[in-house]
């Protein structure tokens, strides 16, 4: 491939000249735009392999833009770059532009550099990937007359393409990842609690015996479990303070919120229902919302979820109160048994607490999911 190309676009030219002298030493050719229209004009003229663009400009903005561009130039790999204030414009722009990561302003250089690379190389493995679509289409016109030995080279074929769709199944890991890291940006007390209820919410369903495609879709549902909360007023989701009456009832709003920004995405179909009950209570109870079901009409990874969420919050610092010692958890857990939580899941909670103690609370547990994917259950965990 000739020297790959990057187009920036943003109406602000002293942020393009700070990329161009960020980018100077690099190997990629560093274009530029001020306006929407002339990207669009470049686009026309120019082999591209990265638009990275800015929300706000004059006219058309970088949700629209990157829109245009995924119906126009699919094959080019689209970046959103835009402050936190407007993650429900980014959201937007995941959706229509299916962007493939978000960068925040101001920007870490290193980051910004190695997200150029990820992105560039995004663009080389899809590219490859459609080349080895085309060469196992052909191959299997031709099988009848294929010895055994050509059997052999298809099976080769067909396992490097499984390769590389494990390779773009990551990528699509990452931007999950990427916008579960942007949700709990919006509250410092927050940070990393999505990853969190997601690694314990996995390692419950492990305790459960639940199979490896069940407990990923566990694992990826406790990581947007509170996509919504983009939706939700900053001032709701910081306040330093228990919420009152109207507020509670503003912030139950987030799971229908997260349900209906997962929906267009298609890899994500099998996760909206696990993130829109992930607050049913297990009795059916008024208290649990928004759809008040019963038992095992609550998908179950909104059950695990609701546990691992609540020994999350509960361990964590707030604002308000300090974090609340495991034996406060256990009560907590005991006594809504049955009512607010599934008895199999609190059960599945307390074997692993009595096994490994306080050490299962870990804030630095972290899951693995490439080691997941490609080795045993436990392998993902650590």
């Amino acid at each position: 491939m000739s020297q790959q190309r990057v187009l920036f676009v943003d109406d602000e030219s002293n942020i393009l000249k700070a990329i161009q002298r960020l980018l100077r030493a690099e190997s990629v050719e560093v274009l530029t735009a001020q306006r929407p229209e002339e990207a669009l004009e470049l686009l026309e003229q120019t082999d591209v392999q990265l638009v990275v663009s800015d929300h706000r400009m004059p006219g058309m903005s970088g949700a629209d833009l990157l829109s245009v561009v995924r119906e126009r130039h699919p094959e080019i790999v689209r970046v959103m770059m835009t402050g936190y204030t407007h993650m429900d414009v980014a959201v937007e722009a995941i959706n229509r532009g299916e962007i493939y990561r978000l960068i925040t302003k101001p920007w870490n250089d290193d980051e910004l550099r190695l997200t150029l690379k990820q992105a560039l190389d995004h663009y080389t493995l899809k590219q490859e990937v459609q080349r080895l679509n085309h060469v196992t289409r052909q191959q299997n016109f031709k099988l009848q007359d294929m010895n055994k030995n050509l059997e052999t080279k298809v099976r080769e074929r067909t396992r490097q393409l499984d390769a590389k769709n494990l390779e773009l199944r990551t990528a699509y890991i990452q931007t999950i990842r990427a916008l579960a890291e942007a949700i709990d940006a919006k509250d410092a007390y927050t940070r990393g609690h999505s990853e969190r209820v997601a690694v314990y919410a996995s390692r419950i369903a492990g305790e459960m015996k639940l199979d490896k495609q069940l407990i990923e879709r566990v694992y990826f549902s406790g990581l947007l479990h509170d996509v919504g909360k983009i939706g939700i007023p900053d001032a709701i989701i910081t306040k330093p303070a228990p919420l009152d009456p109207e507020e509670r009832e503003t912030i139950k709003a987030h799971p229908e919120i997260g349900a209906k920004i997962l929906e267009p995405v298609a890899f994500l179909k099998e996760i909206v229902p696990c993130v829109r009950h992930h607050h049913e209570w297990f009795d059916g109870s008024e208290r649990g919302y928004p759809d008040r079901l019963i038992a095992s009409a609550i998908p179950l990874p909104s059950r695990v979820i609701l546990v691992a969420d609540t020994v999350e919050a509960m361990t964590s610092d707030r604002p308000y109160r300090k974090a609340l010692s495991i034996d406060t958890v256990v009560s907590e857990l005991d006594k809504y048994s049955g009512s607010q939580f599934d008895p199999v899941v609190v059960g599945a909670f307390l074997r692993l607490l009595e096994r490994e103690g306080e050490n299962f609370i870990s804030k630095r547990q972290q899951f693995d999911i490439d080691a997941f994917i490609e080795g045993s259950v436990e392998a993902g965990w650590s």
